[in-house]
């Protein structure tokens, strides 16, 4: 598939699925056309933490955590992903089976190490997340950022939903590197 209707697949997905009355606006200052805006929040880190996307269109959240048995990944289903409604009261909400089938879920495939995972997001499958347990017994998503291999922290989306079928712009990848700790950024344009 072209990336132009994986894009549209992810947003009209998020859009058609989600109901009107959960939506609200985002109101942010006019870097909001180009990234993330600062007033966006950023969910809280835990243990199981991995990264989030958010989206232009408000600042509902979606969450993607590690999901762990005695310290390892769940063999059968290694991440929980959810949403953090930031749009209302910040209060947790699973993804509906649309929302996971066609926009905000992944599918999991073992590494050959016995204990990681390559995750493909739904939505665009050109990139693989690796999934695994640190060093220090922590877990941690890394794929590419700018041909540099980082620790994945988050996705954004902006699209305009204007009209009646969503047109993404672009996504924003950002991560820290593993072997410097730089901050990397990399936008794909639609």
């Amino acid at each position: 598939m072209t990336k132009r209707i994986l894009f549209l697949t992810i947003v009209f997905a998020g859009i058609m699925v989600m109901p009107i009355f959960a939506q609200g606006t985002a109101k942010s200052g006019p870097m909001s056309l180009l990234s993330r805006p600062a007033d966006f929040p950023t969910p809280p880190k835990t243990a199981k933490s991995l990264f989030f996307i958010q989206r232009n269109k408000n600042k509902n959240t979606i969450v993607y955590d590690a999901n762990l048995v005695s310290g390892k990944l769940n063999q059968s289903n290694p991440i929980d992903a959810y949403w953090l409604r930031y749009g209302s009261t910040g209060e947790r909400k699973e993804l509906t089976w649309a929302q996971s089938t066609f926009a905000y879920g992944f599918s999991s495939k073992k590494d050959g190490t016995g204990s990681g995972f390559y995750i493909t997001l739904t939505a665009y499958n050109k990139r693989k997340i690796h999934l695994q347990i640190d060093a220090n017994g922590e877990p941690i998503a890394t794929m590419t950022i700018n041909g540099k291999l980082c620790k994945l922290s988050h996705i954004w989306v902006f699209a305009d939903d204007q009209s009646s079928w969503p047109t993404v712009y672009h996504v924003d990848l950002h991560g820290t590197e593993l072997a410097t700790g730089k901050k990397q950024s990399e936008r794909i344009q639609n």
